[in-house]
Order: structure tokens, then C-alpha cells, then sequence
């Protein structure tokens, strides 16, 4: 084995620090006369009310007693088949559909989540524990033990519908 001596790593070393040096210049923002030119804040501006666009959404979609063509947008379901002990629930995925007990947990974890992030108590609104609803989606059959987007479904043919339920559910 060939040994080399320290004046080699040295070198080695003061080429590498410099090229890096030499890099790090070249990566700084470039002024650009024209966007220079445009302003850091829009105006006029106008930020959205997001939390009263979450209100607004929450007691649309949650209110089970709302009449109208596609209303209620939600139902209890009390026909469950991972946690029989209580009942669950629905939101319609579309707008409109005609197949009731179309909801998916990206739709119904999310919207709950949501909801309690802008500070609404999910766990007792209009005489319903809508948290403890989605338990539902949790698959207990053993060749699973994982949430997913329906209350029977099977893993490994999509990441979204494998992994979001689950981002959701545990935030």
C-alpha cells in the first residue's frame, strides 16, 4: 500500500476549503434591475380571512340539519365496521354525488383537523365527538393495522391514499 505523506492532505484540504469558498460566492443573489423594481408588498393588498374561511367551511360541511339540494354535505354513519362499539361519519368527497357513503379520510381527517387548529372543539360540536369518529378509518384487520382512506381498504397501491390518512389522523 502506497503511503503518503502530510503535505499531500494538506493540500487536498486547502483545495477543498477554497473551492468551497469559491462556490458559496458564486451562489449569492444576483440583482435584477426589473424585479428590483417591483414592490415587496403588492397594493393594494388584501390577505385573506383564513380562519373565517375555516369557519365558514366547518359549519357548512358539519351541520347535519342544513336542507338543500346537496345538503347536508356530511351524515352519521352508524353502520361501522372497525370500531362498532360507536358510529361514524361521512363527507360527501364531491359536491353533488348521489353515492352516499362516498367520504375518504383525506377529506374527513383533514377537515377536522382543520377545524381544530382555528380552535373548534371537534370532540363535542353539535352533540357529536367527530374525533372520535375517525377511528374509523383505522383498518384493524391484521393484514393492515394502518389508516387508510376507507374504513376497508388495502395498502401498497397508492402512497397518497396509504400515507395521508395518516399524517392527518396523528397530527
Amino acid at each position: 500500500m502506497k503511503t503518503f505523506d502530510k503535505s499531500i492532505y494538506q493540500t487536498l484540504l486547502v483545495f477543498a476549503v477554497i473551492s468551497v469558498l469559491a462556490i458559496d460566492g458564486m451562489s449569492q443573489q444576483i440583482p435584477i434591475t426589473r424585479v428590483e423594481m417591483m414592490p415587496n408588498m403588492p397594493a393594494p393588498y388584501q390577505m385573506r380571512n383564513w380562519r373565517q374561511v375555516a369557519l365558514g367551511y366547518d359549519s357548512l360541511v358539519f351541520d347535519l340539519n342544513l336542507q338543500g339540494q346537496y345538503l347536508p354535505l356530511s351524515w352519521i354513519d352508524f353502520n361501522t365496521i372497525n370500531y362498532p362499539n360507536h358510529e361514524s361519519f361521512g363527507i360527501d368527497s364531491y359536491v353533488g354525488t348521489n353515492a352516499q357513503n362516498s367520504g375518504e379520510a383525506i377529506n374527513i381527517l383533514a377537515a377536522v383537523v382543520g377545524a381544530t387548529l382555528i380552535g373548534i372543539d371537534k370532540s363535542n360540536q353539535y352533540g357529536h365527538n367527530w374525533v372520535l369518529y375517525c377511528e374509523e378509518f383505522f383498518n384493524r384487520r391484521p393484514q393492515e393495522n394502518v389508516y387508510l382512506n376507507q374504513p376497508v381498504a388495502n395498502s401498497g397501491s397508492d402512497w397518497w391514499y396509504d400515507t395521508m390518512p395518516n399524517v392527518f389522523f396523528y397530527q
